[in-house]
């Protein structure tokens, strides 16, 4: 009886909470909503939405409607922005619109994620963790944190030398280490670290939350049910995301606060911010927290996309053996064969770069981003885009687009060089692969470098090739990705052969000495 009871009230509320959302984005006179695949009463496009891949559907969807989409679920506007121009107008030049995040209901309210500071709501609180990131990872900071990205790179190379096999966890653990070492002061001691299993089972958790376009999203009520409530599942997954959440952030954090008593810290992102805490004579509030939340936020985000970019390198050089073989001629004639790549030798590898570039648009590390949120109602070409409105940069569809990056499903680095004063398509970094407007990500320079460090590495000590069988057949590695908002290349195997023995010896004498 009480369960009916409750199903009853749930779908009062339903109903009520629909009719007045349906009122709030009705369009001012003279303008009309984007267009988009039609709805039915009450649920609106619920049926339309995609459970996998939402990108592509987005980008098909532009086909027939657009470059804006729109969507409604249970009242609730969605608008996918799915051009460079779109995105362009509404995130960089009316950015203080369209900085701003929906609540994120089941991450952020019922899975504890809303310290992460690429979730929180436009606010004073946002601009205070802005601040404190942008002052560690701004460009002119970078240099200090290439030695730990050599030594990372340094372990990676080792690995690649004595278990090829294990790539894809050897380029993890690449990404986790420097990041760690520059926020918390910690070295990962094997491949299977605690504190990278830590941040592995967490960015799971995350990502099936944001991109499991759960009811409460639409229906915050919801939220409010028990779990033992019939098709509450989601209450219970939340309560285990909390869990993974909650070490993710603070174990670390507090690990480092015992070493700095104990008096056995090293300096780091922590230990600077919390030193500094001490010199402060009014201590603004939650200040800890503040540095507790961007250290996670770092530990978070270091870790996964980055590796996502080197392991779609590692997949697209098995594909494209020409462009591997150019590429390693350029590091031979800037940088030898008997040593390894230093981040002095950049301004000379053009072709490098160009690899990295093409990487990051060939398959964006998060494909659609972090959803923005209309803090007004706005108008775009005579469409209306309701207050409240979630709107979403599908960065896969811009990276895309054949009219600015020509065959856009073709890996071609040389795309990103001058030739013949051709002018440079835009760079991926710069339109979508690390978000948009206020909301760009503020590591992405710390992260730039980490990847470009690796892949030059990798280029110049290995041959990058596709596996055989036992009976000498090639065998294939898909082109296939993962779902979530960090995607990922699916498992596949490679030929990873060491181009000389003075390359196994410098790898060798570079491993020894960090010792």
């Amino acid at each position: 009886m009480f369960d009916h009871l409750l199903a009853v009230i749930s779908l009062v509320l339903t109903l009520i909470i629909v009719g007045y959302r349906r009122l709030r984005i009705y369009p001012p006179h003279g303008t009309k909503l984007p267009p988009g695949p039609k709805g039915l009463p009450i649920v609106g496009n619920v049926l339309d939405m995609p459970k996998e891949t939402a990108w592509l559907t987005y980008a098909n969807w532009a086909t027939t409607y657009g470059e804006v989409v729109y969507v409604e679920v249970f009242g609730s506007p969605l608008i996918i922005l799915n051009s460079m121009k779109a995105t362009a107008e509404l995130f960089e030049k009316r950015s203080a619109n369209y900085a701003d995040r929906p609540p994120m209901v089941m991450a952020n309210e019922l899975m504890g994620w809303g310290w992460n500071l690429g979730h929180m709501r436009y606010s004073d609180w946002w601009r205070r963790h802005r601040k404190m990131f942008h002052q560690f990872f701004q460009p002119r900071s970078l240099p200090n944190y290439h030695e730990v990205q050599l030594e990372a790179t340094s372990t990676l190379l080792r690995q690649l030398l004595d278990k090829p096999d294990g790539f894809s966890q050897h380029i993890l653990q690449h990404a986790a280490a420097a990041i760690l070492r520059v926020v918390y002061g910690y070295d990962i001691k094997t491949s299977h670290d605690f504190y990278v299993s830590l941040v592995d089972e967490a960015v799971k958790d995350l990502m099936h939350a944001v991109t499991g376009l759960f009811l409460v999203e639409f229906l915050p009520v919801l939220k409010h049910i028990p779990a033992w409530f019939p098709g509450a599942n989601f209450k219970k997954q939340a309560n285990l995301g909390a869990i993974s959440a909650g070490k993710m952030r603070d174990m670390p954090f507090e690990s480092l606060k015992q070493s700095i008593a104990d008096g056995t810290a090293v300096s780091c992102f922590v230990s600077e911010n919390l030193e500094a805490l001490k010199d402060k004579e009014i201590l603004p509030e939650n200040e800890e927290d503040v540095v507790k939340n961007c250290a996670g936020v770092a530990y978070l985000a270091g870790s996964d996309t980055t590796a996502s970019v080197v392991v779609s390198f590692m997949l697209a050089m098995a594909h494209n053996p020409d462009i591997q073989s150019r590429a390693q001629a350029e590091l031979e004639a800037v940088v030898g064969t008997s040593r390894l790549p230093d981040f002095a030798d950049r301004p000379m590898l053009s072709y490098i770069d160009a690899i990295l570039s093409e990487t990051l648009r060939w398959n964006p590390a998060a494909p659609l981003g972090v959803p923005h949120r209309s803090v007004e109602g706005d108008i775009y070409e005579g469409m209306y885009i309701p207050a409240g409105s979630v709107v979403m940069g599908n960065t896969w569809a811009i990276l895309h687009d054949e009219s600015v990056y020509p065959e856009p499903f073709e890996f071609k680095p040389e795309r990103f060089l001058r030739q013949n004063g051709k002018q440079l398509p835009p760079d991926p970094a710069i339109v979508g692969a690390f978000g948009f407007g206020r909301r760009i990500c503020p590591g992405r320079h710390f992260a730039m470098d980490a990847a470009w460090i690796a892949i030059a590495s990798i280029l110049a000590c290995f041959k990058i090739s596709k596996a055989v069988d036992e009976n000498g057949n090639v065998i294939e590695p898909a082109i296939a990705y993962t779902d979530g908002l960090v995607i990922h290349p699916k498992p596949f195997k490679l030929q990873i052969t060491p181009r000389s023995q003075d390359i196994i010896n410098a790898i060798r004498s570079a491993d020894e000495s960090k010792k």
